[in-house]
């Protein structure tokens, strides 16, 4: 059982990676074909620069997705680092269970935006509709909770930061 669900995470992280590198990958060319039709041709492609804006979005919440998986997100745990290890398991089932939370509120609006967005009808880019490439945001938000809930259910076993020195062993 343990064997497969490490295996379901690896082609998990897998995907989420390629996901990443695919769409920085394709902004990339966008950027630099939209670049060289410019400079060279006097023209570019008409939906190049909000296709672009569309793939910062997707990009950004991707890897925000993936600096969770990590947990490598920007933190300021100051408290964590001088509290003894007991205090300081504590105090991280705190903070991730917070992330979690502003996580989840930030999926619950957002997706009461791609709603509103879908009633609008609008277009973000050639015929393509504003709430397709909002879509990211509720998915993204909600597996961060996610992923958040599960590194607060697993912070009383997993190793901690290291201490600053000088502070309470």
């Amino acid at each position: 059982m343990r064997a497969t669900l490490e295996r379901s995470l690896k082609a998990l992280h897998l995907l989420e990676d390629g996901l990443l590198v695919g769409l920085l990958t394709v902004m990339i060319g966008i950027a630099v074909t939209q670049i060289v039709l410019r400079n060279g041709f006097d023209s570019g492609l008409l939906w190049g620069d909000s296709f672009l804006r569309v793939l910062v979005l997707w990009i950004g919440l991707s890897g925000a997705l993936l600096a969770t998986r990590d947990q490598r997100h920007i933190s300021i745990d100051l408290l964590g680092r001088y509290l003894p290890a007991s205090a300081a398991r504590v105090v991280a089932v705190v903070n991730a269970l917070f992330a979690a939370g502003i996580s989840a509120a930030l999926a619950w609006y957002t997706v009461e935006f791609v709603a509103l967005e879908y009633e609008s009808g609008s277009h973000a880019f050639a015929q393509v509709p504003t709430w397709v490439c909002a879509g990211v945001m509720p998915v993204a938000f909600s597996l961060i909770a996610l992923r958040y809930l599960v590194i607060a259910a697993l912070a009383p076993w997993r190793k901690l930061p290291t201490a600053i020195p000088g502070a309470a062993a």
